[in-house]
């Protein structure tokens, strides 16, 4: 955890390099906002005009405006209040796929490669005209919950996973399901210094989708719209370096039928004792809800199911309902409200 960890010069310039975990980054950028005259040290050494260490002292004025651009950034960053910074870590759902060599159609062609390789007949032209009307495609790309609405339209099994391995792309390849990689397509094809840069001051940016061909054990074989050659082989460190900006996100299609469900992990997501008490409200209301669109339905309590008889034992108020049916009905509202955090969204109570 981000609070364990003390912060000395050698990770301070670690930090610097670009070369820390994500805990450890977490737990320098709390340093910095407690210790913002630090933060000059570190925007220092971050400047290739600059060759000093944190002993180095009085540290010269800011001479670049690059430099001051990245004080500015980070500054921001750091001073910016982050509800998970102490415990979890937040999923970009809401990144946008969009790097590609002629426009920002990069999920256009992935989802257009994953069907045909499944068998079905279609162009990525007429793909381009669905995702208008269905597919979430916006000016500056495709967000990461929007990966994968066309091949779903189409009748394929979409899943969205976060916290993937390796061997969970082996295992969908055996399977004969495609894979979609979300990463940092800088990382990839980019100035790798220039990238860890770009992590530090403005944040991890998942950018990016590539179809996954093949992998061994050292390298990994892409299908990559933003290349000329379209088919690009890494080694595998190089690729998990992308793909951990995207907090190891894959989209894997097939043709639905073997369905494996894989939740997002919310575990490490805190509530507040406010926010308990909103689960209570929002699992009444889930179950009005239900009860309401029964009764439209012509459902009536019965003491005993009988669908034929339009009959339900939990056709009565939420005071009523037995406490395994009110755990249902919480769990699902804490589940929730904790996904809500966990893809960043903060729930604010007005005053």
């Amino acid at each position: 955890m981000a609070d364990d960890i003390t912060i000395t010069d050698n990770l301070l310039a670690a930090y610097a390099e670009g070369n820390v975990s994500h805990d450890e980054r977490m737990a320098v950028r709390k340093y910095l906002m407690d210790n913002p005259d630090e933060m000059v040290s570190i925007l220092m050494m971050m400047d290739e005009d600059y060759d000093i260490t944190l002993d180095d002292a009085p540290m010269p004025p800011l001479s670049s405006d690059l430099l001051r651009d990245r004080m500015d950034n980070l500054w921001e960053e750091v001073m910016t209040p982050k509800e998970n910074s102490s415990s979890y870590r937040i999923l970009p759902a809401t990144a946008k796929a969009a790097q590609n060599i002629i426009d920002n159609q990069c999920v256009i062609r992935c989802e257009g490669k994953a069907l045909r390789q499944l068998g079905e007949i279609i162009t990525d032209e007429e793909l381009l005209e669905e995702s208008k009307v269905e597919g979430g495609l916006e000016p500056d790309g495709t967000a990461r919950h929007h990966i994968g609405r066309l091949s779903g339209l189409h009748g394929r099994g979409v899943a969205h996973r976060y916290n993937c391995t390796l061997d969970d792309i082996r295992e969908a390849l055996q399977s004969g399901s495609v894979v979609i990689a979300a990463v940092d397509g800088g990382e990839l094809t980019g100035d790798l210094e220039a990238e860890k840069q770009e992590d530090i001051v403005q944040g991890e940016m998942p950018d990016h989708v590539v179809v996954v061909d093949s992998i061994s054990q050292d390298t990994i074989t892409l299908s990559d719209s933003s290349t000329p050659q379209h088919l690009d082989t890494y080694p595998v460190a190089q690729f998990l370096d992308a793909w951990a900006d995207s907090s190891y996100y894959l989209i894997i299609i097939n043709k639905g039928e073997d369905y494996d469900p894989h939740p997002i992990d919310l575990s490490d997501v805190e509530i507040s004792d406010d926010l308990i008490e909103l689960r209570e409200a929002i699992a009444e209301n889930a179950h009005e809800v239900w009860a309401y669109n029964r009764k439209q339905e012509g459902w009536k309590y019965g003491s005993e199911r009988d669908d034929a008889k339009k009959l339900h034992p939990d056709m009565i108020a939420y005071s009523q309902l037995p406490e395994s049916e009110k755990l249902y009905d919480r769990e699902m509202a804490i589940n929730t409200i904790k996904l809500v955090k966990k893809l960043g969204w903060d729930i604010v109570k007005r005053k």
